[in-house]
């Protein structure tokens, strides 16, 4: 459910957590990121950070600075003085794959379990063709960052093209840098090599964690993905892929981008016109501020 009034909850004793619902929505994210671009705007004082998430917003403060009550009024004016969200910056961002990769499989037999690019295919009743197909058929929305350096949770914008899987039983120990996982119906991409529980099924050439800032599209940050984003992938073939992953490691490869905004209003019409609710609303939900 999407609530009436937005929760405020405590994470720590310098952080807070504002949700704004308790599901996966992308038109719930659209509200999460206009209110990070209005403190972004008018920050608060002793405000520290903020990072947008699919559903909430969390906020760390100097509690030096100001308390946890002024923070939370003046966070309250900016909820109260937002309009409804129509646009909301937004990059385009093409990401190569090489599907059904053998580092997948290869990570899979050595933790004891099925290519998972096969069991991906039979939970949804496809073939590991139209898995691929279905995931490069419409784009990703990005709806924060986060778990380790330079990962993010994304979901399938059209509806009609959300799948998925259930994340291993037991966890891995390790998984190789930049391949492509489900957790659910989030889509992501392991950015270096950490434990993981995704079922694997691509590879991308590119680096969306890069620590030394080589290729001109981190300069400003080693993070690729930004909240807000849109991922489109495409498949690629292994002679493709060893050509691009030469120039990402070299620094020359040129990371395909558009800048722009994205009408979140056209976005929501479009879902309603496919029967699809922007929202579910919660009407128990009132104003907290436990």
């Amino acid at each position: 459910m999407i609530y009436d009034k937005p929760l405020f909850r405590t994470l720590a004793d310098t952080a807070l957590n504002i949700e704004f619902g308790d599901e996966v929505s992308i038109p719930l994210n659209f509200k999460i990121l206009a209110l990070d671009s209005a403190i972004a705007a008018h920050p608060p004082k002793g405000l520290l950070e903020t990072n947008p998430q699919v559903r909430s917003l969390g906020i760390v403060y100097n509690p030096l600075v100001t308390t946890r009550g002024n923070l939370i009024a003046a966070l309250g004016e900016l909820i109260g003085a937002l309009d409804n969200t129509a646009t909301v910056a937004s990059r385009r961002m093409i990401i190569p794959a090489l599907y059904d990769d053998p580092w997948s499989r290869e990570c899979a037999a050595a933790f004891g379990v099925r290519n998972n690019m096969e069991y991906i295919a039979e939970f949804n009743d496809m073939t590991p063709r139209q898995v691929i197909e279905t995931h490069t058929a419409c784009d990703y929305w990005v709806t924060g960052v986060g778990f380790v350096p330079g990962a993010f949770m994304s979901y399938a914008m059209d509806p009609g093209k959300r799948i998925g899987a259930p994340l291993y039983r037991t966890p891995r120990t390790w998984t190789p840098a930049r391949l492509l996982n489900f957790g659910g119906t989030t889509s992501t991409i392991y950015p270096l090599r950490v434990p993981g529980g995704g079922q694997l099924f691509g590879r991308t050439p590119l680096n969306i964690f890069e620590p030394g800032q080589n290729n001109a599209v981190f300069h400003d940050s080693p993070v690729l993905a930004k909240a807000g984003d849109r991922h489109r992938y495409v498949a690629i073939s292994r002679d493709q892929y060893n050509d691009i992953r030469a120039q990402v490691e070299a620094g020359t490869y040129d990371y395909q981008i558009t800048e722009g905004l994205f009408d979140c209003a056209d976005y929501i019409a479009w879902l309603e016109s496919l029967g699809e609710p922007a929202d579910h609303r919660d009407p128990d939900s009132s104003w907290s501020l436990e």
